[in-house]
């Protein structure tokens, strides 16, 4: 071989390995993120599916009959189409409550037209002007949630019965929380009763109520 073609030879050889890129080693350290958002505390009636809201709850008390005596009548709040659910996921879970009370507060009152009666009144044991009593004791608590939180079902808790009483007991709790836990469940199967005064004038009587969760 010539010495010039070995010169051309060495030359090429020389470019090529100039042509060759560096790699910095700073490009094969990706960092990964992840975010986890917060959750929240948050209370709805709930269709059997346990994720549809239930659009106008609503509440229908066995019908009675004009009388000259005192009359209760009863209702159940929640069943497999109407679930009272909780949800604990806020961050720094606190405790909650759920109560119930009268929608335009202590001075509401059962009315049909210009016909009322009352839902917390407990002069003559509730039968002169009208009481109603609400009984979450006996109603079901069902976790709604995995291995974890079932784990949890020790601190939320029923309420116990109570009747309304003006100024006194205007709200009554359905279920709570004492420790703060993560948990989602429901309440199914209140027993509600109402006294209705006699002589009470026919007609389809209504009442609003709201339900309140509290992060307490």
């Amino acid at each position: 071989m010539g010495i010039k073609l070995k010169r051309l030879i060495a030359a090429a050889i020389g470019m090529s390995l100039m042509l060759v890129p560096a790699f910095a080693s700073a490009s094969l350290t990706p960092n990964f993120t992840q975010t986890i958002n917060a959750g929240s505390l948050s209370a709805d009636i709930y269709q059997s599916d346990d994720s549809t809201p239930v659009a106008s709850p609503a509440v229908a008390f066995a019908a009675q009959n004009y009388s000259f005596q005192c009359k209760t009548s009863t209702a159940t709040l929640g069943d497999a189409n109407n679930k009272l659910n909780v949800t604990n996921l806020a961050s720094g879970i606190n405790t909650w409550n759920i109560a119930i009370a009268a929608t335009g507060g202590q001075t509401s009152t059962w009315t049909a037209g210009s016909n009322h009666y009352k839902f917390n009144d407990a002069t003559g044991s509730g039968c002169t002007n009208g009481q109603m009593t609400v009984d979450p004791s006996v109603a079901t608590l069902t976790d709604d949630c995995n291995s974890t939180c079932a784990a949890n079902d020790a601190t939320v808790s029923k309420g116990s019965s109570s009747a309304f009483v003006s100024g006194t007991t205007n709200s009554i709790t359905l279920m709570s929380d004492s420790a703060g836990t993560a948990w989602e469940g429901y309440l199914t199967g209140i027993s509600l009763s109402q006294k209705i005064p006699a002589l009470t004038p026919s007609g389809s009587y209504s009442l609003g109520m709201t339900i309140t969760l509290t992060n307490t």
